[in-house]
């Protein structure tokens, strides 16, 4: 092994091609600088990040999942190992001399009866089929072999000198006085709440030693404005702990056509719940609870999976807002629909909900729909942040008079 993969600390994702390196850091300046050093590179592209500059936790999160540990590269005799589902790192090759790794989901998998090389060693013959989920591939679909595929590590090892960084920026925004910068954006794209429910990220790369992480979904997680009403909610009597927030449904969707489906696609069965809406709205929201962190996670898995996207019967394509346990829930007089008040009516045909497969030209569109929703939401939010502020600021005068 070279002496630069030796160095390697963890794997990095660039910004300036989306591709993940071997890399190690160096605190400076006290720690609140911190070197990035990409192994095998001269100092020159050392990317250099600076904890006055993260502006948010949003900044902050997002800069923590850029890093992960080293991905560990399949050998032929484990390809066994890797199946269907699993997002992988994958090397792609601009020239011989330039090869660099990239996130794939693992769409099939040809089997092949095993070689044995000279000397006897194993040598895996099977085709691997991959959708790549960014860098210049992004949304294809290749084959390749084993010896370009690493498999990303579960389990997300920090270390210390980038999480003492990320700590000190994320004290630096307590100590501001700027409500934007401390605002709860714990809820941005893709945010994982880590002390609440299972994550569903992380994982590395291969030869070039780059890195990968399973991502909750192409489409990241966004905030909602509703986030700490609906934890005061007493969902399905007060015993359920754990919550999914949706977005997007159609107005006048059914608890029960939605439980229906949910329970028949994944064989979960959570308490559903629709909230009601003011007439100019085109959508609802709803709540999924449950009371089982197993199903949690296998409900959660289905929804976030970047090989579908869940189509209402109108064609509005169902946005996770968020995800969470609840404590010590108060009971709240509500209006809300739910499937426990339904349970002696019919239920409605499913057909209208769908499940619609990467790849296909329904999924470009639902994927478009889908961002363009997250867009406006998000849009939405930072105007609300913004009134909530002025409202403050007002206040705060007309107290001083």
């Amino acid at each position: 092994m070279s002496s630069w993969l030796e160095e390697a600390e963890m794997e990095y994702r660039a910004d300036v091609d989306d591709a993940w390196y071997s890399v190690r850091v160096v605190a400076e300046e006290n720690g609140d600088v911190l070197r990035v050093k990409f192994c095998g590179f001269s100092e020159e592209f050392d990317k250099v990040l600076r904890g006055s500059e993260l502006k948010s936790k949003r900044d902050i999160h997002n800069l923590s999942e850029r890093f992960r540990p080293i991905s560990v590269q399949v050998q032929d005799s484990d390809c066994s190992k890797v199946s269907v589902g699993d997002i992988v790192c994958a090397s792609f090759g601009f020239r011989e001399d330039d090869v660099r790794f990239y996130d794939a989901l693992v769409d099939g998998v040809e089997k092949h009866a095993h070689a044995r090389k000279e000397g006897g060693e194993e040598e895996c013959l099977c085709n691997f089929i991959l959708i790549w989920m960014h860098g210049p591939n992004a949304a294809k679909l290749t084959s390749t072999t084993i010896e370009n595929i690493c498999q990303v590590q579960s389990c997300k090892q920090i270390d210390p000198k980038l999480d003492c960084f990320l700590k000190r920026a994320g004290e630096r925004l307590v100590m501001t006085s700027d409500p934007d910068l401390i605002s709860k954006d714990d809820s941005s794209p893709n945010v994982k709440l880590k002390q609440s429910f299972p994550q569903f990220a992380n994982q590395d790369t291969r030869c070039a030693k780059l890195s990968v992480s399973k991502i909750c979904s192409s489409e990241e997680r966004i905030g909602s404005h509703s986030d700490s009403s609906i934890l005061d909610m007493d969902f399905g009597g007060g015993g359920n702990e754990y919550v999914i927030l949706l977005e997007n449904l159609d107005k006048g969707s059914s608890p029960s056509m939605i439980a229906e489906f949910i329970q028949r696609a994944t064989s979960v069965s959570p308490e559903v719940y629709i909230f009601p809406n003011i007439s100019s709205e085109k959508s609802t929201r709803g709540v999924l609870s449950l009371d089982s962190k197993k199903e949690f996670q296998k409900l959660t898995d289905f929804l976030d999976s970047p090989k579908h996207i869940i189509m209402s019967s109108g064609g509005r394509p169902w946005v996770i807002v968020e995800k969470m346990t609840r404590h010590n829930p108060l009971r709240a007089s509500t209006g809300i629909q739910s499937q426990r008040t339904l349970q002696n009516t019919s239920f409605r045909s499913t057909n209208g909900i769908k499940v619609v497969h990467f790849g296909t030209e329904e999924h470009k569109m639902a994927k478009l729909l889908k961002d363009l929703f997250v867009e406006f939401f998000n849009h939405q939010k930072r105007l609300r942040e913004k009134l909530d502020l002025d409202v403050e600021n007002i206040l705060q005068l007309y107290q001083a008079l």
